[in-house]
């Protein structure tokens, strides 16, 4: 693979392995090195050590519900990923704005996707936006999570897009991967 074309990193593992927490940190670290970083991370929510749901929150903190644990719900909810319901609208008030691309003095920039996946994929404007901005000709880099089983075939198209490399994350790796991935981006970056 020629490593100028990789223009999609791509995350994968099981959930709870720290795919989020490693997202979090190669943007700080290409936000302090200068690059713009745009888009969202999603975000357990806990009370009590009780997973109650899901936030999604933008580069900037801007923050909304993706999904909660239906108990916690007044009203019934269309879209559901085991016990919670997805809250689309109040996924795509926050999550959509963040994903706009950045065009700062013609630098390129990283788009950050945590993550592109089955709660997410019930917004049709999102899954329109992801096509969009996997098939742009936009000198930005993407940075996102996707499941680690095969799931929707638009993920799939993702997970083999011949511009894209996809890491394994795992809990022997997932402290250090990062400097790999960062260096290979900032050069990306910079040679565009």
């Amino acid at each position: 693979m020629n490593q100028n074309s990789i223009r999609y990193f791509i995350l994968t593992g099981e959930p709870g392995v720290g795919k989020t927490t490693l997202t979090k940190k190669i943007c700080s670290v290409l936000s302090n090195k200068g690059i713009k970083v745009v888009g969202f991370y999603t975000e357990e929510v806990r009370n009590n050590r009780v997973r109650e749901g899901f936030d999604v929150v933008t580069v900037e903190g801007t923050r909304g519900r993706l999904a909660r644990d239906q108990s916690l719900l007044n009203t019934p909810i269309k879209f559901k990923v085991g016990k919670y319901g997805v809250l689309v609208q109040e996924f795509e008030k926050v999550a959509m704005p963040s994903l706009t691309e950045p065009s700062i003095n013609n630098s390129p920039a990283c788009i950050m996707i945590d993550e592109i996946g089955k709660m997410e994929f019930y917004s049709e404007t999102f899954k329109s936006k992801i096509k969009e901005i996997f098939n742009s000709n936009s000198k930005n880099v993407v940075l996102a999570t996707i499941p680690l089983r095969k799931s929707d075939p638009l993920i799939e198209s993702i997970r083999h897009d011949k511009n894209s490399k996809v890491w394994l994350v795992t809990k022997e790796n997932r402290n250090t991967i990062h400097e790999e991935i960062i260096n290979e981006m900032h050069y990306i970056l910079k040679t565009q």
